[in-house]
């Protein structure tokens, strides 16, 4: 435990400084023609994927290169990122890391 400002600390403030798990996996330097469901069906041999979603520019609707992708468990994230980092896809090399949640400053 720690002191902060007077006040002890307990674990689950310290745990809000690690890293978190996470199931969702952050795409980058993807295809401006990829789609949604190919996003999917490119990451379905590595688990259960409940949601794969482009980032699109709001005024213009067009595809901005990155995406993420969430499946059912973090190990299953973990394979994806393994097989996926460094590969090419629609010609182009894309990265596969672990999403990063929301700065908590």
């Amino acid at each position: 435990m720690m002191m902060r400002g007077g006040r002890l600390m307990g674990l689950s403030s310290q745990l809000l400084g690690m890293r978190c798990f996470s199931t969702e996996i952050f795409v980058s330097r993807l295809s401006f023609y990829t789609t949604e469901e190919e996003l999917k069906d490119i990451f379905s041999p590595f688990g259960n994927v409940k949601e794969a979603r482009l980032m699109r520019d709001r005024q213009t609707g067009r595809m901005k290169g990155f995406g993420f992708v969430k499946y059912s468990s973090q190990a299953e994230a973990e394979k994806a990122v393994k097989a996926m980092d460094g590969r090419i896809l629609r010609g182009r090399l894309i990265f596969v890391e672990m999403a990063k949640g929301p700065k908590s400053e």
